[in-house]
């Protein structure tokens, strides 16, 4: 069975199709063509001996994609193992001193509630049973190693006290709504084995990237729409805020959709990009 998600690559396929049939070589199959696995993102460790591979292949019975981390070392001819095995792990980040691996996973219900959401995990560079970092209801968005390698910054929806959760259950029962519940992120910064947490500052955003500077004093933050739509340009900003907490200022502002945010290596400057719009101005 094909899902509809799979169906958005028959595009590709029927232009690999004319490719193979231009140069004599064999057409790939349908079977083949969903069946490859696509590597979805790559991070050197700090010290350019190891590589985090994350894979997404169709899982057929499931029928969904699943996602795994792989981990290449460069040792003598080159080793591949395979890190994380549960289909439902992205976006892995080494630790500034290379001994771990954070990554983000909605495996096994991390949700109070029991519902799956993605949440921050933790696995050592020799491998093992990777640990939970992270546990609540509010997915997180995004997350950055602090420099001391023991901390982690991350993002989720700015959480609600019980009596608010209670409120608002009793005010709209099953109904969905559009706009009304969505809110903005607040950032914390986290222990990575212990647990203890201390909140960093809020956004009235959703918080999409971020990455603490070189030297560990600051965190700068790229925004995105609350609700991932591409409708409010104002949305769209890169923040920097004091690593100990505090109210964030504004870097850049622009009628552009912005992507990504990096620090460069001196600490002085801020690299980022952008999909669609205008970043022209000082």
């Amino acid at each position: 069975m094909i899902s509809p998600s799979m169906l958005r690559f028959a595009p590709i396929l029927f232009l690999t199709w004319i490719a193979a049939a231009q140069t004599g070589k064999p057409l790939m199959t349908l079977d083949e063509f969903f069946d490859a696995v696509y590597i979805s993102n790559v991070r050197t460790s700090p010290d350019g001996h190891a590589v985090v591979i994350e894979t997404l292949r169709p899982d057929w019975e499931g029928e969904r994609y699943r996602n795994d981390l792989w981990l290449y070392r460069d040792e003598g001819a080159g080793s591949l193992v395979q890190l994380t095995r549960s289909g439902h792990d992205h976006a892995p980040q080494w630790s500034p001193d290379g001994k771990w691996v954070a990554f983000l996973s909605d495996r096994a219900g991390n949700g109070e509630k029991g519902e799956k959401t993605d949440q921050l995990w933790l696995i050592a560079f020799g491998g093992g049973e990777p640990l939970a970092v992270t546990h609540g209801d509010e997915k997180v968005h995004a997350f950055a190693w602090a420099s001391d390698s023991r901390r982690i910054f991350f993002a989720t929806r700015t959480p609600w006290t019980k009596e608010q959760q209670e409120s608002y259950k009793k005010d709209w029962k099953d109904v969905v709504e559009f706009r009304e519940s969505e809110r903005g992120d607040a950032i914390a910064l986290i222990e990575a084995t212990t647990g203890a947490m201390k909140p960093v500052t809020e956004t009235p955003w959703r918080v999409k990237q971020m990455e603490a500077s070189p030297d560990g004093r600051s965190l700068a933050f790229l925004t995105d729409s609350i609700s991932e739509r591409q409708e409010f340009m104002e949305a769209y900003g890169i923040y920097l805020v004091d690593a100990g907490g505090g109210k964030p200022r504004t870097l850049l502002q622009r009628p552009a959709v912005l992507d990504s945010v990096h620090w460069a290596p001196d600490g002085k400057h801020i690299l980022f990009s952008f999909l669609n719009g205008s970043v022209e101005g000082k």
